[in-house]
């Protein structure tokens, strides 16, 4: 199991200085990953930075840690400028990108305040047609497409990514099974329990159904299962039961959470302590 910080950019982490001195100590204090939400909105008067920008000033400043956004919602993305975005960060960061994508939602209403898409069945059809394209691209293809959405014919787009093929993760509100045909073909699935207040572990079972729904529509037997969870806020005692819980279960990446607006000083202490202990 590998062990990552889950954050979002948002109020004092917008200052993209900040994120990168956090992830200078993740990556010190032996965490594997740093995974930014990647969003236009918040709560109302609250900053948000691009993620991509901050992810590409992390680049240069590390030289282990994953980096990723989790999760890019592709259908308020243009999947060729999304590639190149990817394919030139991958390069800056000699390999270590995980792409991340979604359907997003309306929540914070980043859809209908700029006049995109906010019916998810449109969304739905967007991601599917985007997705399609963005692994073309990714995998150096001369691309010609005419969807629904999409219409493409373009050379390929170069330089191509330094990992071949990029990994994907696909984002899932579980137990909504529908997107997990879509998931199973790619890399990596994050799915996303219901939880009020903080972010509990969720529950090995969940984890193993999941597991076995994704084997059931042909993934591949590596497939990556990452959740999120504030282990920071838990007994610690209980911990290292958990963490050998999950990764039972079929975890492979454990992520812990922090909510929007959360304490710098808070977090820079829990990412300084180090990921949490197996046992």
């Amino acid at each position: 199991m590998r062990f990552g910080i889950f954050l979002p950019p948002f109020a004092e982490f917008a200052e993209p200085r900040r994120v990168v001195s956090l992830a200078r100590q993740a990556e010190e204090s032996g965490w594997d990953g740093l995974f930014l939400w990647d969003h236009m909105l918040a709560a109302p008067g609250m900053a948000v930075a691009d993620p991509w920008v901050v992810m590409a000033a992390v680049a240069v400043t590390t030289t282990r840690i994953r980096l990723g956004a989790l999760v890019t919602p592709l259908p308020r993305r243009r999947p060729w400028v999304l590639s190149r975005q990817m394919a030139t960060l991958d390069q800056l960061s000699d390999g270590r990108l995980i792409g991340g994508i979604g359907l997003g939602d309306d929540g914070w209403t980043e859809f209908s305040s700029f006049g995109e898409a906010a019916d998810p069945v449109i969304r739905g059809q967007m991601l599917d047609e985007a997705l399609e394209l963005l692994q073309r691209f990714l995998g150096g293809e001369a691309v010609s497409y005419r969807g629904r959405h999409y219409t493409v014919n373009a050379p390929p787009l170069l330089p191509r990514a330094r990992q071949d093929p990029l990994p994907i993760w696909g984002a899932v509100r579980f137990p909504n099974r529908k997107p997990l045909a879509r998931i199973a073909r790619l890399d990596g699935c994050f799915p996303i329990f219901a939880a009020s207040g903080g972010v509990p572990p969720p529950a090995p079972a969940d984890i193993t159904a999941l597991h076995a729904a994704l084997m059931d529509l042909g993934a591949r037997s590596d497939i990556d299962i990452a959740v999120r969870a504030a282990l920071s806020v838990e007994d610690p005692a209980a911990v290292p039961e958990t963490v050998g819980a999950l990764q039972a279960s079929g975890v492979t990446w454990l992520l812990e959470a922090f909510p929007p607006g959360a304490p710098p000083d808070r977090v820079m202490s829990v990412v300084s302590n180090g990921p949490p202990a197996a046992p």
